[in-house]
């Protein structure tokens, strides 16, 4: 008897420890919920907003590459290994080969990789990012399920009917169908608006001088009204064929915050399409410009062809006249 009712003492302490455990456990979470314990670091700014766009405001969303950075040639410093080390979740494009360095300071963070999904500058392409960061995060964060669902339909309209309003603005300005060349990170971007791309060409760096002569061959062709460089490649390549074309120099960004007033995805991509209509506008005044002065100096060398004609048939009817008066 005594054996049982101390085999049923131990039994209920163990009942109860696990039970106590659980408790805090739950606790725990709930507290680490409330108190916004939950860190989300990006590799850059394009993945940070559409992320921020998805959940509540009590939960840090932080980047690590500058806006204006080249993602092909960063290189981390110690203050990006701080964030990673701190990071719960880290969402990535997956081909950031500086990243692997600084996941060996927190191998158990949960990962979040967007690799294969394609240009997010344009709205269809950001949509998938969108869709798929959402259903990754509605898995690792089940209590925010109902907030990450409403928050990407809500930001999902937006997308769209920015993107309508931007294309409308490029019709409405008749520059759809326009030529241009530009470099390929920006031709989806380009080519969504409704221009007309007659040459995408590589960074820069990677050009050889065959490459050099096909962008200034293309810069040459009828129609074509400006060169279209992308930032974070760099902008001296295009800056230069553009003053020797005689054609305008735009530059776009692909990460928002690289310039002042982009610091959201719908910002950036309106600002883009500002730049280009600007771009495109200046071409045209110049070539305005140029046609009037044109028209003035054809002008001239009438009115200045004229007054020789007029002057040489004066110093004909002269010379006759002056015979004829011998004559008598």
């Amino acid at each position: 008897m005594l054996l049982k009712v101390s085999l049923m003492k131990k039994t209920t302490t163990l009942i109860i420890c696990i039970l106590t455990a659980t408790q805090i456990t739950i606790g725990l979470n709930l507290v680490n919920a409330e108190d916004n314990n939950i860190n989300i670091v990006c590799t850059n700014s394009i993945l940070a907003d559409f992320t921020k766009n998805l959940l509540p405001e009590n939960i840090t969303v932080s980047y690590i590459m500058p806006p204006g950075a080249c993602p092909a040639h960063f290189d981390p410093s110690p203050k990006d290994i701080q964030l990673v080390t701190n990071a719960d979740i880290i969402i990535s494009l997956g081909w950031e080969q500086w990243l692997q360095t600084l996941l060996e300071y927190n191998p158990t963070c949960t990962q979040i990789t967007c690799q294969g999904l394609g240009e997010w500058n344009i709205p269809a392409g950001a949509k998938t990012y969108v869709e798929h960061i959402a259903t990754e995060l509605s898995t690792i964060l089940p209590d925010y399920n109902e907030t990450i669902t409403e928050k990407k339909i809500a930001y999902l309209n937006q997308i769209n009917s920015t993107a309508e309003e931007l294309k409308n603005l490029i019709s409405t300005k008749g520059y759809t169908g326009r030529k241009v060349v530009c470099m390929m990170w920006q031709k989806e971007f380009i080519q969504w608006l409704g221009l007309n791309v007659t040459y995408a060409y590589k960074p820069p760096e990677r050009m050889s001088t065959q490459d050099i002569l096909n962008v200034t061959q293309a810069l040459q062709k009828k129609g074509v009204c400006a060169i279209i460089d992308n930032l974070q490649s760099g902008v001296e390549f295009g800056s230069k064929l553009a003053s020797e074309a005689g054609v305008s120099h735009i530059v776009l960004t692909n990460f928002p915050g690289a310039v002042p007033g982009t610091n959201s995805y719908l910002e950036m991509i309106r600002y883009n399409v500002n730049q280009t209509i600007n771009g495109i506008a200046l071409f045209d005044y110049k070539q305005g410009e140029i046609q009037g002065l044109e028209k003035t100096i054809n002008s001239l060398e009438m009115q200045r062809n004229l007054f020789l004609a007029i002057t040489l048939m004066f110093m004909i009817l002269s010379i006759v006249l002056g015979v004829m008066y011998k004559r008598k």
